[in-house]
């Protein structure tokens, strides 16, 4: 079905949504972009989007809505009945959903869709800003199945990947466990690597015997060496971030009685980073930081 004709309106221009709106452009479909940020929304128009100031008067003429925003806070202000898009938006239309939430928040907000009579898929995204620049995102969808065929054309546009998870909440979840774990390797693997150093043993003679067990990982691989080794903290992938989507992790698993005890402890350290003032710094960078200053010596490649 090619559907690059629907009117599509973009909330949410920050760090991942500003490169994933552009993307959508780059494939033909006409996006209106609304974001908080003048600057955000300038960078948008002159990558070819539209701007708008009022979201709410182009979500009543838009065939599709998607968001992309930093928590549930901003995902249930923008979307949520009485005063959010779903309120307004016609009967007939799509909302994607694409931010980390909870599940919960997932499943209200499908169930004031379906009341309005507008289709609902939930699709949190996976790797880094460099695959969001490239459209190479891995997408985690979940909803009615006829929904999830139509988001796909614009799903296509943003991720090269596309997972259907099950039903609605079941993309959030295996996000949040995909984001936990994450945590868990990023920091297991700083913290052997400064015990590596501690211990005076090289850099590469580290990394080299690594490569050849099981403890070799992306992290270690690319991620780390990329940026934080490099002592590069942009982000990336903002730590307050981090710590938002491992809390929520260890609150879902909490719900469903499973122990998730290496993302408390990586959850520890993301806090501590966030209590060094790093929550707006790539989350790998902040979280060897703290580490090195516990063990009491740098990295740095």
């Amino acid at each position: 079905m090619n559907n690059r004709s629907n009117r599509v309106l973009f909330v949410g221009l920050g760090t991942m949504g500003l490169p994933m709106a552009t993307n959508l452009v780059k494939a033909g479909f006409s996006v209106t972009g609304y974001d908080a940020s003048a600057t955000a929304v300038d960078k948008f128009v002159a990558a070819g989007g539209i701007a708008t100031a009022n979201a709410s008067a182009a979500a009543k003429d838009a065939d599709v809505v998607l968001t992309m925003l930093p928590d549930d806070r901003a995902v249930i202000a923008v979307l949520a009945a009485p005063d959010g898009l779903l309120a307004v938006m016609r009967p007939g239309a799509l909302a994607i959903e694409m931010s980390t939430t909870s599940p919960a928040t997932k499943i209200a907000l499908c169930g004031q869709a379906t009341e309005r009579g507008v289709e609902f898929v939930e699709s949190p995204v996976g790797k880094t800003l460099e695959a969001a620049i490239a459209g190479t995102l891995t997408l985690m969808v979940a909803g009615v199945p006829t929904a999830i065929e139509r988001a796909r054309p614009m799903l296509a546009a943003m991720g090269d990947e596309v997972h259907v998870c099950g039903a609605m909440g079941a993309a959030s979840s295996i996000k949040l466990i995909n984001n936990a774990l994450v945590a868990c390797i990023n920091a297991a693997s700083i913290e052997a690597l400064v015990a590596g150093r501690k211990a005076n043993i090289d850099l590469d003679t580290i990394m080299g015997v690594f490569k050849t067990t099981m403890a070799w990982n992306s992290a270690l691989a690319t991620g780390l060496p990329r940026k934080a080794l490099k002592r590069d903290f942009k982000p990336g992938f903002m730590t307050r971030l981090a710590h938002k989507d491992v809390g929520l992790a260890l609150a879902m698993a909490n719900d469903l009685d499973v122990p998730m005890t290496q993302a408390q402890a990586a959850y520890a350290t993301l806090s501590a980073a966030l209590d060094e003032g790093f929550g707006n710094d790539d989350t790998p960078g902040s979280v060897l930081r703290v580490i090195e200053a516990r063990g009491g010596v740098q990295v740095t490649s």
